[in-house]
């Protein structure tokens, strides 16, 4: 388990495990505002990754297990719970903590190539491009061409001066 200033690490699996999704994202109360939070949100604003966290949890006992989660509840702020209330929450979080550890990660549904949306982004702003220099260019040329001044005659006609 990582506490440090910073939520995100640099050795951050590829995909996040999907099977700890109820237990993370299960709501744990209510944020100043209001609106639900989140167990996930609570542990990120502790400096502690919540899917590191949720798979050491999913390793201990029973009764480690609940203690250490009833430490990081405590530490959320704004809790008003009561002790009662705690236990009955906790119960039913490490119920949809999924126990049962993998042995290898879930490999990743078909990734994509990293490359393909820098293309993608490459030639939508090559399009853009090119038709912006056409705009240009007619606007350019519907310019010249609609305030040129009629064309004088500059001969002088050597027959009727005399």
């Amino acid at each position: 388990m990582r506490e440090s200033g910073a939520c995100h690490s640099g050795n951050m699996p590829t995909t996040l495990r999907k099977d700890f999704d109820d237990f993370l994202f299960a709501p744990v109360g209510q944020d100043f505002d209001g609106t639900p939070l989140t167990l996930a949100t609570g542990l990120a604003r502790q400096n502690v990754d919540p899917w590191e966290e949720a798979a050491e949890l999913a390793k201990l006992a029973q009764e480690p297990a609940m203690q250490r989660l009833a430490s990081r509840l405590e530490a959320m702020p704004n809790r008003t719970s009561s002790a009662e209330d705690t236990v009955k929450l906790i119960v039913r979080l490490l119920a949809l903590l999924h126990r049962k550890v993998p042995r290898e990660p879930a490999a990743p549904e078909k990734p994509v190539p990293s490359s393909a949306p820098r293309r993608r982004k490459r030639v939508h702003v090559a399009i853009y491009w090119v038709a912006g220099v056409f705009f240009i260019l007619f606007a350019q040329w519907a310019l010249t061409t609609l305030d040129t001044p009629p064309s004088m005659d500059t001969r002088i006609d050597s027959s009727s001066s005399r």
